[in-house]
């Protein structure tokens, strides 16, 4: 069964909890205004950490602000979190206040911060806290959820963290076939069902869809570094009883789009649209 929510609005600005309100009025009680980080990978880097040479990684990422022409924060903690565990979060350059600029990335310093060989299937994700009016706002928050506010990373080319990971080769053959579905927030799968995965072309596969008509979600895997893109799409039109149409689907940016040869596991974030508006981003993860 699927789930049917309010549809949300997606807005330009990022809020989040405080306890000053605006003198003009233009902010509501109990919040303020954060401009967040914008963090891409720098073209010509490594894109990922090859498990065969991890120390002979090196790239670098570009620290910039989503609004250019905004408010600033009093400066930025480029910070980096592996394999999830924000408990041990280490900084890898400290008080950055002018933007963009270019942090170098590399596989000696990722080892030393950690104090342990990268092995294959490590994950590293780089993110900035926010430090603004003597007061952090981490990248990285403690028991998860959104940094900086809701809704930051659906915003059209929203990068606030970006993943390096140390991968196994992507081949297309390898990852067709049945798997089991773990994770499923919009629920037309079911947790504990299976899905068929199958190949569409060398770089893409397809999650064929349980119910009559509607088509499969088209992944575009990049080879260099495993990570997903789904390109807008429509999925199909449940019929009676829905009353929006056509539905449509597109990923999410952030760290959850990826696929792992080494464990056989597919993890994408997807936003669910139809004409009226959306519905939210919602989770899919499969494991073979």
């Amino acid at each position: 069964m699927r789930k049917l929510i309010n549809i949300l609005v997606l807005i330009s600005l990022v809020m989040v909890s405080a306890c000053k309100k605006d003198e003009n009025g233009a902010m509501v009680d109990g919040v303020i205004y954060l401009n967040q980080p914008q963090i891409v990978k720098v073209d010509g880097g490594d894109p990922a950490i090859l498990d065969t040479d991890p120390l002979g990684f090196t790239s670098k990422v570009n620290v910039d602000l989503y609004f250019k022409d905004s408010e600033k924060p009093d400066y930025l903690d480029i910070v980096v979190v592996k394999n999830g565990n924000v408990a041990a979060t280490k900084v890898i350059k400290e008080n950055v206040s002018t933007f963009p600029v270019d942090v170098d990335i590399n596989g000696q310093m990722l080892t030393e911060l950690f104090g342990e060989d990268i092995v294959s299937g490590d994950h590293f994700d780089i993110g900035a806290n926010y430090i603004k009016g003597g007061k952090t706002y981490l990248a990285f928050p403690p028991g998860g959820g959104a940094a900086y506010g809701s809704g930051v990373s659906s915003q059209p080319d929203a990068s606030p963290t970006v993943r390096y990971g140390a991968i196994c080769g992507f081949v297309t053959d390898e990852m067709v076939g049945k798997y089991t579905v773990e994770t499923d927030g919009w629920a037309d799968f079911g947790e504990g069902s299976t899905a068929e995965v199958v190949k569409i072309d060398e770089n893409t596969l397809g999650i064929k869809y349980l119910i009559p008509g509607f088509n499969p979600i088209k992944l575009k895997v990049n080879p260099a570094d495993n990570t997903i893109k789904v390109d807008t799409q429509e999925l199909g039109d449940y019929g009676a009883g829905w009353d929006y149409g056509m539905l449509s689907t597109y990923s999410v940016a952030g760290n959850e789009n990826f696929v792992d040869p080494c464990t056989g596991k597919i993890s994408v974030r997807l936003q669910y649209v139809v004409s009226a508006g959306s519905f939210g981003n919602f989770l899919l993860v499969l494991q073979k």
